[in-house]
């Protein structure tokens, strides 16, 4: 009994397993690490309410029909201030908030995580 556990704990798959989970851990870790304190939510000032755009796909920021991973790097741009917001990319804030913020990121990733 205690060898076919021990066998099923070293099994390659759980092993593959436990490593890829580390990897994830490691990586959002110093992720966390290097952008703690450089957060910049995106400035009311410059806002254009979601009213006053046209309607779009709540996520698409690119406006290119699709959800994928350049929306998340343009969220992330317009958090760290190297991309000012347009009305297009306003307009499709995950949330709703009239705000892209670093939490609308982390939405998208968690939504191309699902698929």
């Amino acid at each position: 009994m205690q060898t076919h556990i021990h066998t099923l704990l070293l099994s390659p798959k759980v092993l593959r397993l436990l490593g890829f989970g580390a990897l994830c851990m490691v990586g959002s870790f110093v992720v966390g690490i290097q952008t703690a304190g450089e957060v910049h939510p995106f400035q009311t000032s410059q806002a254009i309410s979601i009213e006053e755009a046209a309607y779009g796909t709540p996520g698409d920021v690119d406006g290119n029909g699709r959800i994928d991973l350049q929306d998340v790097i343009d969220i992330l741009e317009v958090t760290q201030g190297y991309q000012t917001v347009s009305p297009l990319q306003l307009k499709a804030d995950p949330n709703g908030d009239n705000r892209l913020t670093v939490e609308d990121a982390l939405r998208l990733l968690r939504t191309l995580a699902i698929r």
